[in-house]
């Protein structure tokens, strides 16, 4: 089943970059935790996950977002996978280009997955001029 799971994660990814935000509620599990990259307040509930990427589109402009790679490891009804990628956006008359790794929990009910954890991770971050 990873196959359909790697499918259903680069769908996740270009959905948002596409600005079909509306179209998220899909993917994610309506008790869904999101730990964001500064390790701060956990975000929420679906609604609040997905009112963060309206946040990042509000506030930033995204020039790239390339996948890495993906690895998925699977327990009967539940998935977790890591994402590699790199992000390029300009934010506040910054540039910055990041390197970094999303972890998701999927819970997987008749076949259908659902998001139920998400953290993401950046390792690297650096200005571009």
């Amino acid at each position: 089943m990873s196959q359909p799971i790697e499918h259903f994660i680069r769908e996740l990814n270009n959905t948002w970059q596409q600005g079909k935000l509306d179209e998220l509620t899909r993917f994610y599990h309506v008790d869904v935790v999101l730990l964001p990259p500064d390790s701060g307040e956990p975000i929420l509930g679906r609604a609040a996950v997905i009112g963060s990427y309206d946040d990042f589109a509000s506030a930033a402009t995204l020039h790239e977002f390339v996948i890495g790679s993906i690895e998925v490891f699977e327990f009967a009804t539940t998935a977790v996978v890591h994402m590699r990628f790199v992000v390029e956006f300009s934010l506040q008359e910054q540039r910055l280009r990041e390197g970094g790794l999303e972890i998701y929990v999927l819970n997987i009910v008749d076949g259908e997955p659902s998001i139920v954890w998400r953290s993401q991770h950046i390792l690297e971050s650096r200005e571009i001029t």
